[in-house]
């Protein structure tokens, strides 16, 4: 008997309210928040919370944000406030900085600290 695999790639990933989504490896790689309108606006601006394992602070991102990962461990995500959200995850180049808040509209409640030695 032989064993099928299978693999599913979507460009775009949707996000409900209480979905987390959990990332492993993805070191160097690039998250981008949809900053299309939807029709149905929340009353709420929708809002990302991430957490990146090893980075002493967590990044809130909205709709048309992005955030590089820094590390190669665990990277949390969950929708925080709001609808719903769609969020890509694409592969990047190196880059000599790889976690640049100004260039990538990030956003925190604290300052986004540069990454750290992982």
């Amino acid at each position: 008997m032989s064993h099928a695999q299978v693999s599913l790639q979507r460009q775009w990933i949707n996000l409900q309210p209480e979905d987390t989504l959990t990332l492993h490896r993805a070191a160097g790689h690039l998250l981008q928040l949809d900053g299309t309108p939807t029709a149905a606006a929340p009353q709420h601006p929708v809002r990302v919370w991430l957490t990146e394992e090893g980075m002493p602070e967590d990044v809130f991102l909205q709709p048309g944000d992005s955030y590089r990962i820094c590390g190669a461990g665990r990277v949390v995500l969950a929708v925080w406030s709001g609808g719903g959200v769609r969020l890509r995850l694409a592969a990047s180049e190196p880059q000599a900085t790889p976690h640049q808040p100004g260039a990538n509209r990030s956003r925190s409640i604290q300052s986004a600290s540069a990454c750290a030695t992982a």
